[in-house]
């Protein structure tokens, strides 16, 4: 019983073998290459593939041709995107950032200029930023919404810096190009900040999350009043959140890196 258990085991990883090996292929490959790439024998890895092509999960050019992921593979792919929930799957990492900061932390997705709040966690400590799920505010002055903002298209930064900046405290940013560059920054760093630009006395922290595909699609940050974000805490509560933002990219088939420059948003100023 036991030696049939363990062959149906070493069935199913060959054969996730063969799917990953052609999903990163990025080109349709040989037999021999895929026998190579995998460890099988050729014998065996034909067997596996006649019943991959059958159900659509590999497709072959000819008789005798090369092997690619078939339609099936992304089909899958294209159901398991549709149906994931960013707020159900970060909660748990939410709660452990919660948990280790003591700081109200927020989920929070990009909408034509303004971070709108999924979900948050409120700080046990009797002196807390209030904020509410459902809330919005301005993408320009907030932590999460910098961060979102810095990872949106090239054309909406170009639109949200050529629009007046709001202002709210005397720490707002008033001036394009001091935006810009604060922009650049978060990509290169992978977080971003905000000293009392929204709020007076009451700042923050964020990062990106990204999907399957590498968008960034969500930022988890903290959110604190002033006399909690001096210096001697930064660097714990800068790894705590960007710790987070990676653990939900990961959970949601990302990659676990920070999220930094790429040559598309490189050149926004």
């Amino acid at each position: 019983m036991k030696q049939s258990s363990d062959q149906t085991v070493t069935l199913v990883t060959r054969t996730l073998d063969i799917l990953e090996t052609l999903a990163r292929s990025g080109t349709a490959v040989t037999l021999t290459d895929l026998a190579a790439a995998t460890s099988m024998p050729k014998a065996t890895l034909y067997r596996v593939l006649r019943t991959l092509q059958s159900r659509g999960y590999v497709s072959q050019e000819g008789e005798a041709g090369r092997y690619s992921a078939g339609i099936r593979c992304f089909e899958l792919g294209s159901m398991w995107a549709q149906n994931l929930d960013v707020r159900s799957i970060a909660a748990p990492y939410l709660a452990v950032l919660n948990a280790e900061t003591k700081e109200t932390v927020h989920l929070g997705v990009y909408e034509h200029g303004d971070v709108v709040y999924i979900d948050k966690l409120e700080s046990p400590q009797q002196v807390i930023a209030k904020s509410y799920v459902g809330r919005r505010c301005p993408a320009t002055s907030v932590a999460t919404g910098r961060v979102l903002l810095a990872y949106s298209a090239n054309a909406e930064i170009t639109r949200v810096l050529e629009e007046p900046l709001p202002v709210y405290t005397d720490r707002s940013i008033t001036d394009p190009g001091e935006l810009a560059d604060m922009l650049a920054k978060i990509r290169v760093d992978g977080f971003g900040v905000n000293h009392c630009s929204y709020r007076d006395e009451v700042c923050g922290i964020a990062a990106a999350v990204r999907d399957h595909t590498g968008r960034v699609v969500a930022a988890v940050g903290l959110c604190m009043p002033e006399h909690r974000f001096g210096p001697e805490r930064m660097e714990f509560l800068r790894d705590a959140t960007v710790q987070a933002a990676v653990e939900i990219s990961s959970a949601l088939g990302g990659p676990r890196t920070l999220v930094t420059a790429s040559p598309e948003a490189s050149h926004v100023r």
